[in-house]
């Protein structure tokens, strides 16, 4: 997903939109990270009674949030046997302090990006564009 930094340069940026954008979410996943964060421990039939998508795209998603760090999944025995996940979200607290991490590192290597910018990096630039287009 490809996002102009720019567009956070207003006052309407909240921290969902941060969140969306610094790990390329999906309104869907969104979605579903809040139905978990608020219903927890929940399932994938209580979320899809909330959401109304199917069970794989629930699941797909939820797959997606345990990858970045945002739910995690605990397997339950069942008393009349067999077994069913559960999904739990990280508290505000939790997600601000995964976010703040995360907006750092990411602004350091930013500057350092910054600092590190030479004419002769443009340079550099330029002539790979000035190989790549000779051709035509």
């Amino acid at each position: 997903m490809s996002f102009p930094l720019a567009s956070f340069d207003n006052e309407e940026v909240t921290c969902f939109d941060i969140i969306k954008a610094t790990y390329g979410l999906s309104e869907n996943e969104l979605e579903i990270m809040m139905c978990i964060k608020h219903s927890q421990p929940t399932d994938i039939k209580t979320i899809a009674e909330i959401i109304p998508k199917d069970r794989a795209t629930i699941s797909r998603s939820i797959q997606r949030l345990m990858g970045i760090g945002f739910v995690k999944k605990t397997k339950i025995n069942l008393d009349r046997g067999g077994f069913k996940y559960i999904y739990s979200g990280l508290s505000t607290e939790e997600m601000k302090s995964k976010l703040t991490e995360l907006i750092r590192r990411i602004a350091d290597r930013m500057e350092t990006a910054i600092n590190n910018l030479t004419e002769e990096k443009c340079q550099v630039l330029y002539n790979e564009v000035v190989v790549k287009y000779s051709n035509y």
